[in-house]
Formats: C-alpha cells, sequence, structure tokens
C-alpha cells in the first residue's frame, strides 16, 4: 500500500469504529418515548441495549474467522449492507417485537470496529499498529460523547424513527466508502476448514491471547463500573443533577482521548508490552490517589472525578497496544484474535454493570464504586505484569512468522 493511501485508509477506518459506536448511543435518549409509542414497560424497552450488546458480542465470535478465511472487504461489505437494511427496518417497525429483530441485527455493524483493528495489524508492524490504533481510538473517542446529543436533538425535532433513518444514510455511505476506499488487506492465502479449525484451537490454547484478552477486558471493565455506577452515585450521595453527572460521566472519555493522542506518539518506538505497562500504572495509582484523597478530603464531585479521569487515562495508553499484542499473538488469525477478544471485552462489560448495580445498591458509595474499579485496575496490571515476565523468560520481544 502507498504512503498516499494509507491515510485515506486510517479515515475510512476512523469512520467505520465511530459509526459501530454511534450506532448504540444514538437512540438512547427516545427509549422513554419508544416505551410509550410501543406501549411496553421500560424494562422491556431496554432489551433493545441489551439484546444488541448480546448480538455483537456472539458476532465477534463469527466474523474473525470468516474474515480471515475469506478476506476483510467481503464480510465488512455484507455487515454494513445488513446494518442498512436493519436500520431501514426498526424505522419502519409498527411493533416492539419486529423493531427489536431487527435492532438486533443493526449490531452487524460492530464488524466496523473488530476488523478496523484487523486492516492495521495487516499494514503496519505491531509498534506501528498500536501507534495506528492510538490515533483512531483519539478520533473516534468523540462518537460516544456526541452521539446521545445528536441523536436527542434528531428526535426532538424529527421524530425517534429519523434517528433509524440517519443509520441507514450512514450504512448505506459507509457500504460505498468500504467500495472504493477499503482494499483487501489480508495478505496470507486461505487456508482450508482442517486447518483453519486447527489454527483457531492452537489460538484458543494460547495463554499470552488470554492474558492480553483478560487484560483488556478488566481494563474496560472499569469504565463499565464507571459508567454504570456514577449515575446512581452522583445522584444519591453527592446530590447532582443530571446535566452535572453527564459532564461527570464525560471525564472519563477525556481521559481516554488524551491517553490515545500520548499512545499514537508514543506507541511506534517503544515495545507494546511497556505501552501497557504505563497505562495499567497510571491507572492503578491514579485510582490508589482517588481512594486515599476521598477517605482523607471527603467525597466530592471533583475529587472523584479528577481521580477517575486516571482510567481513561490509563486505558488510552495501554489499550492500543494491547489491541495489537493480541492480534500478533497469531499473526495468522489476527481478525479471529481481533473477534474473540472484542467478544470477551463485551460480555465482561455486561458481567460488571450487573456487578455494579448490586453493589452500588447495597453500598451507594463513591469509595466503593473507586475501589471496584481499583481491583480491576490491579489485577489488570498484575496480569501486564506476568506478560512480561513470560516475555522475557521465554525471549520473544519480536514478532516471528508465528505471533509474538
Amino acid at each position: 500500500m502507498t504512503t498516499k493511501a494509507r491515510p485515506r485508509l486510517i479515515f475510512t477506518l476512523i469512520l467505520i469504529t465511530a459509526v459501530s459506536l454511534m450506532s448504540f448511543g444514538m437512540f438512547l435518549p427516545s427509549l422513554g418515548v419508544m416505551a410509550s409509542e410501543f406501549e411496553i414497560g421500560y424494562e422491556t424497552m431496554a432489551l433493545s441495549v441489551s439484546g444488541y450488546l448480546a448480538f455483537t458480542a456472539v458476532l465477534q465470535l463469527i466474523i474473525g474467522p470468516l474474515a480471515d478465511r475469506y478476506g476483510r472487504r467481503p464480510v465488512l461489505l455484507g455487515s454494513f449492507a445488513l446494518f442498512s437494511a436493519a436500520s431501514i427496518g426498526c424505522s419502519v417497525s409498527d411493533d416492539f417485537a419486529t423493531f427489536l429483530v431487527f435492532r438486533i441485527l443493526q449490531g452487524s455493524v460492530i464488524t466496523g470496529a473488530a476488523l478496523s483493528r484487523a486492516v492495521v495489524s495487516d499494514i503496519a508492524e505491531p509498534q506501528k499498529a498500536a501507534s495506528i490504533l492510538g490515533y483512531i481510538a483519539m478520533s473516534m473517542s468523540l462518537a460516544p460523547i456526541l452521539s446521545p446529543a445528536i441523536g436527542g436533538i434528531i428526535s426532538e425535532f424529527a421524530g425517534w424513527r429519523a434517528n433509524f433513518w440517519v443509520y441507514t444514510g450512514l450504512g448505506v455511505a459507509l457500504w460505498i466508502l468500504i467500495w472504493f476506499q477499503l482494499p483487501e488487506t489480508r495478505k496470507e492465502k486461505a487456508v482450508d476448514r482442517t486447518g483453519f479449525l486447527n489454527s483457531y484451537a492452537q489460538l484458543l490454547r494460547n495463554v499470552h491471547f488470554w492474558g492480553y484478552a483478560l487484560l483488556m477486558s478488566l481494563s474496560l471493565g472499569a469504565f463499565y463500573v464507571f459508567i454504570s455506577g456514577v449515575p446512581f452515585i452522583g445522584a444519591e450521595q453527592m446530590e447532582l443533577s443530571q446535566l452535572q453527572i453527564g459532564f461527570g460521566l464525560g471525564s472519563i472519555t477525556i481521559g481516554f482521548l488524551i491517553g490515545s493522542f500520548l499512545s499514537g506518539k508514543l506507541s511506534a518506538s517503544r515495545e507494546l508490552i511497556s505501552m501497557i505497562l504505563l497505562g495499567r500504572c497510571v491507572s492503578t495509582i491514579g485510582l490508589t490517589a482517588c481512594v486515599l484523597v476521598l477517605l482523607i478530603g471527603g467525597i466530592s464531585p471533583w475529587n472523584f472525578f479528577g481521580g477517575t479521569l486516571f482510567v481513561g487515562l490509563g486505558n488510552g495508553l495501554s489499550m492500543p497496544s494491547a489491541n495489537s499484542a493480541v492480534m500478533f499473538v497469531r499473526k495468522d488469525l489476527s481478525a479471529t484474535a481481533s473477534g474473540l477478544s472484542g467478544s470477551v471485552m463485551v460480555a465482561m462489560g455486561a458481567v460488571l454493570s450487573a456487578v455494579t448495580g448490586v453493589i452500588v445498591k447495597a453500598q451507594p458509595s463513591a469509595i466503593a464504586l473507586t475501589a471496584l474499579m481499583l481491583a480491576l485496575s490491579a489485577a489488570s496490571l498484575l496480569i501486564a505484569v506476568l506478560i512480561r515476565r513470560d516475555l522475557h523468560k521465554s525471549s520473544r520481544f519480536e514478532v516471528t512468522d508465528k505471533g509474538i
């Protein structure tokens, strides 16, 4: 791939990743209105969120192997075609059951996030791939911040169905963009079914793969704990308004944006495990300081959100390198590794969100919430230390044809 073509490709990857994140949050402000129109309870309407997430977790187990066998481009084109069709279905649905089926099928857009990472691993070596992933993460991190506000404005002036027509337009536009701007980047020759299944089994048995996958799941898990617990803690203990809670929720994303930018700058010249350790240390030390400040200085929004900002900062520093590392464990199965690790992260996020709900109900305290985040961050740091020790022991810093 030429140097001139690469910026256009990266821009395309940013867009398909951002839209995959926007598809989750843009319609959330309309859930109450939609529940009323469909004449169902809010807890039933919430199935459109949990069902969507469950489908994305399962789908990532499938799209990775398909992309490793048949290529990134056809899988992306098929997924965005399905997303566009499902968006039309959501727009014209007259009952909740029909809407729910099409909403779940919209989860096919997660292919954009999963395979964009695989494409980066196809065109760059591990350190450079981590740098590119850092810049992509920085650019698309605005999507989850802006999408609920954009969706709320569209719904206010044009109705909730207009959001799904916007999804349709975005899906069609990105399908066209992928067709013209995204060449096939998979270089390895497709293996037969027996060889592929054998390679997949080797990936599943790879200790380093599971180390990186669990490390990322615990790191992102701290984020899920934060967004699940803050609305309740903010209202009950800190007596914050909905607007103030919204700004507080954005603090962790600001940290992630800064960390991703620094990762883009630093990753190209540093070992992946060094960047991972840096991010895990920043997050763990920051949260430790936050707990101490809350214990000594008292519970206040400034103390709490100022400390939890380090979760985003640490994730921004470590996640691009961890995403790169997990794909280079088996270079010939990079898309499979990306999809499987993504599925593990979504599943872990769902479990931790539920656990957070139980904990904050029993102990509605900012200290308890921060301590839970600290435990997850410390566990991810421990895994990073163990991976580094194992890499040193086996002298496997360099990438070979079989991975890291």
